[in-house]
């Protein structure tokens, strides 16, 4: 496992919740039955991961990301992306956004 993957395991340890199935499996749950087949809601990133993420990655220190820094950053780090995922990942995060500095 990379050091990356146990990093992000470690950060979202706090924010992980018990699955339906594990808090009637411990026999605590009190609740409406029509609950219990509920799918179990997609784990989200913690927003302080992502501001931490965000200023690793600003090597200008301007507190604004660039497609340069990205691509820095991943080749720094040996990320295994893809070809054309970065550039992917950037234009979607920046699309439809009233205003990205392209200088």
């Amino acid at each position: 496992m990379s050091n990356i993957q146990l990093y992000a395991e470690s950060v979202q340890k706090p924010y992980l919740t018990k699955t339906m199935k594990e808090v009637v499996a411990s026999g605590t749950y009190t609740g409406p039955p029509k609950y219990l087949k509920q799918r179990v809601a997609p784990l989200e990133i913690p927003m302080e991961c992502i501001r931490r993420l965000a200023d690793a990655i600003d090597s200008s220190f301007d507190e604004r990301l660039q497609i340069e820094e990205l691509f820095k950053y991943v080749e720094k780090h040996q990320i295994p992306f893809e070809e054309g995922v970065v550039e992917a990942m950037y234009n979607d995060a920046t699309s439809g956004r009233g205003y990205v500095c392209e200088a």
